[in-house]
């Protein structure tokens, strides 16, 4: 070892030796007390940590939006002008949104004349068949009775028989094929409105008494067999929207959504040709049971929606809303309350500012 190495090792034994015997004169306490009273005092720190620990997690529940009680004296509670709404319970039917449109029905006339037009000449074809029928057969009586009656008078006859019988045949056949051609495009209901000559539906739709539209729904939504009945609107809001009645299926699908189509009639009002109009589809034709919110019982927190019932005369609670559907008017939700609960309709944001008044009061200390 080199006599630098071995100086060092000296010079610290040597403060070690001062140090151990210099302590415990300056505070005339022994090692063993010492020690004692650094295990107290990392004791006490380990509480005063674990208590400033558990208020942070009181105040980070706080924040994420844990529902505390608020309590108002009379003064605040008279200020706030809460109103309350005993809760009932409310029959729901969960429905769907999608998109329609007007349908123009003026190539269902056109297709009322096509067919019109072809029934005409089925009709004379059948004419002309039983003419020739009949001409034949009395050629044919003629010949049997005085046999005065060439023979190539009789197949003459009956070649022009053929002939009609032929034409008869074939406009039979179009006007079949027109009305295939017509069901496939627009379904065998609307097919048989146009086909039937005295069909109050169609006349309703000409005379614009009816509607015709299209709805479209969602790629991911079906219709329900049940469901024979939804509420169509033209401004989007769902309290505004009137009823429309289930038609059929409608065979051509709009390109711009791939979802499947409906045909549904409606009373005309004010519809025009090619509105675009918003359709509430129901889910099923049996109802949820459940309470209904509205929107003015509402307040805003955290970004989620909540409400206030009342616990006692003075004594309010927030509900949370987030598992609710949003529907017109406000939120319906099967969970959380019970009826005959009272429901704060006004002075909701009142309470919240109380409710959450503590972080001001900490903001000013600091």
């Amino acid at each position: 070892m080199s006599s630098r190495n071995k100086y060092s090792l000296w010079l610290t034994l040597a403060v070690l030796i001062i140090v151990a015997i210099a302590v415990p004169l300056i505070s005339d306490q022994s090692w063993p007390s010492l020690f004692s009273q650094g295990v107290e005092a990392y004791k006490e720190a380990a509480e005063r940590a674990s208590e400033v620990g558990e208020e942070e997690d009181e105040d980070e529940e706080h924040e994420q939006g844990e529902p505390m009680r608020v309590e108002l004296n009379d003064e605040v509670k008279n200020a706030a002008g809460i109103e309350l709404l005993s809760l009932q319970q409310d029959l729901y039917y969960p429905e769907s949104r999608a998109y329609a449109s007007v349908v123009d029905v003026r190539d269902l006339i056109q297709w009322r004349t096509r067919l019109k037009q072809l029934e005409v000449e089925l009709d004379l074809a059948q004419m002309h068949e039983r003419a020739q029928l009949q001409e034949l057969n009395r050629l044919k009586q003629l010949a049997e009775a005085t046999g005065s009656i060439a023979g190539k008078n009789i197949s003459y006859a009956e070649s022009n028989w053929q002939q009609a019988r032929a034409k008869r045949e074939a406009a039979s056949l179009a006007l079949e094929a027109a009305k295939t051609e017509l069901t496939q495009g627009w379904g065998a209901v609307v097919a048989s409105w146009v086909s039937v000559q005295d069909s109050k539906e169609f006349k309703r739709l000409v005379t614009r008494q009816d509607t015709l539209i299209q709805i479209t729904l969602p790629v991911a939504l079906t219709l329900p067999a049940d469901v024979n009945v939804i509420r169509v609107s033209r401004q989007g809001q769902r309290d505004t929207a009137r009823k429309a009645y289930y038609v059929s299926p409608a065979f051509v699908a709009n390109y711009a959504a791939q979802g499947e189509t409906y045909y549904f009639r409606m009373a005309t009002g004010k519809l025009r040709l090619g509105m675009r109009l918003h359709a509430w589809i129901p889910r099923n034709a049996e109802g949820l049971r459940g309470f209904f919110i509205p929107e003015r019982a509402i307040v805003w927190y955290a970004g989620k929606p909540w409400t206030y019932v009342q616990q006692s005369e003075q004594v309010y609670l927030r509900r949370p809303l987030a598992e609710g559907e949003a529907v017109a008017g406000g939120i319906f939700i099967q969970s959380v309350f019970e009826e005959g609960e009272s429901l704060v309709v006004a002075g909701s944001q009142m309470l919240l500012s109380e409710e959450f008044r503590w972080q001001i009061l900490d903001e000013d200390d600091d």
